[in-house]
């Protein structure tokens, strides 16, 4: 199994659930990771008791399973010698690695089989795959279950505002941070906002605002997961203010938690998520719109519990058991054999 990195992702999340899959199933893994790094992925690893390497002979494997766009590099070396199947986790921040490596293209045609999380990523791709064997693509979106018993309460605080909204994600470009952290500003409502994930950069008037308002933001680095868990259960609304996701665990395990959502309006979330329906949406980056939301639902728990209740009904059609068996399914139909 070809590991992108281990710093804790959605990604990086789910391929770890597949190897305890795997490994259940009686399947010998061994770890080849691209980035090395010791970040908190390889301690799980190593718990588990699974061999993690810098090296491989491909002679003594029977399949080579890659993960990300970030794999493309080793998925070219491997795949024309051992079955291989390839997991694209991304949309347009794949396509501006591929378009900057135009010798990267290659890896769609070598593998057995290439896995998109969402069917949105078939379009996104598609100028690169027409002539290819439409076969090899599937989708097998992730699966999402939370096990009660690991949600650490005791860990988070009772709020002290009227209000509390989570998000959760790396605080980096893409989650749009600074957005969320505006709109917030812009609400006027009586407000906690919390956003749980690594800190890599936001910009610098977001920034100003946090360190003005410690009584309104936190910012919560190198939590667990049953941590994290809480910090959004224990909320009054979730969201999530990316311009770019493709299947966003956290959205799933908060509704999962019952939690009335803000989305920004994505591909990914198409006929999943829809307005009105099992969440709010604003456009990307329209920040007034964000906070807008926010208002409505402050003032409407009525519409909170509509919301949470529907988006919960969504998401469990999303289990690990069905991301599993479709993940079986073509693992057979490239090694030839269960």
């Amino acid at each position: 199994m070809i590991n992108h990195e281990f710093t804790i992702t959605g990604s990086s999340t789910a391929f770890f659930r597949l190897a305890m899959h795997l490994r259940a199933q009686g399947h010998e893994i061994q770890i080849l990771p691209i980035n090395p790094a010791d970040d908190p992925m390889r301690a799980r690893y190593v718990e588990q008791g699974i061999a993690i390497n810098e090296t491989a002979d491909l002679t003594a494997f029977d399949l080579a399973i890659a993960n990300t766009i970030c794999s493309a590099g080793p998925v070219i070396r491997i795949a024309p010698h051992l079955p291989t199947i390839w997991f694209i986790n991304e949309a347009e921040v794949a396509l501006r690695i591929l378009l900057e490596n135009t010798a990267l293209l290659q890896a769609f045609a070598l593998p057995a089989a290439i896995i998109y999380n969402m069917p949105f990523q078939h379009d996104v791709f598609r100028s690169f795959t027409y002539q290819l064997d439409p076969g090899k693509f599937h989708t097998a979106s992730f699966g999402v279950d939370i096990d009660p018993v690991l949600i650490a309460r005791d860990k988070v605080p009772a709020k002290v505002r009227a209000t509390r909204v989570v998000q959760v994600g790396t605080i980096e470009r893409r989650k749009r941070p600074g957005d969320f952290v505006r709109a917030v500003a812009r609400s006027g409502l009586d407000i906690e906002a919390i956003i749980c994930g690594k800190f890599i950069e936001m910009d610098e008037e977001a920034q100003r605002l946090v360190q003005d308002n410690p009584q309104t933001y936190r910012l919560l680095e190198g939590l667990s997961d049953g941590e994290v868990l809480a910090w959004v259960e224990s909320a009054d609304m979730f969201c999530l203010a990316s311009d770019s996701e493709t299947q966003s665990l956290s959205a799933y395990e908060a509704a999962l938690l019952s939690k009335p959502m803000i989305l920004s309006d994505l591909p990914c979330y198409r006929d999943v998520f829809v307005h009105g329906r099992n969440c709010l949406m604003f456009p990307p980056r329209h920040v007034d719109l964000l906070a807008l939301s926010m208002t409505m639902y402050a003032g409407n728990p009525s519409l909170r519990e509509e919301m949470g209740r529907n988006a919960r009904q969504t998401a469990a059609r999303y289990s690990n058991a069905a991301f599993f068996a479709r993940f079986d399914a073509i693992m057979t139909s490239v090694v030839g054999r269960p």
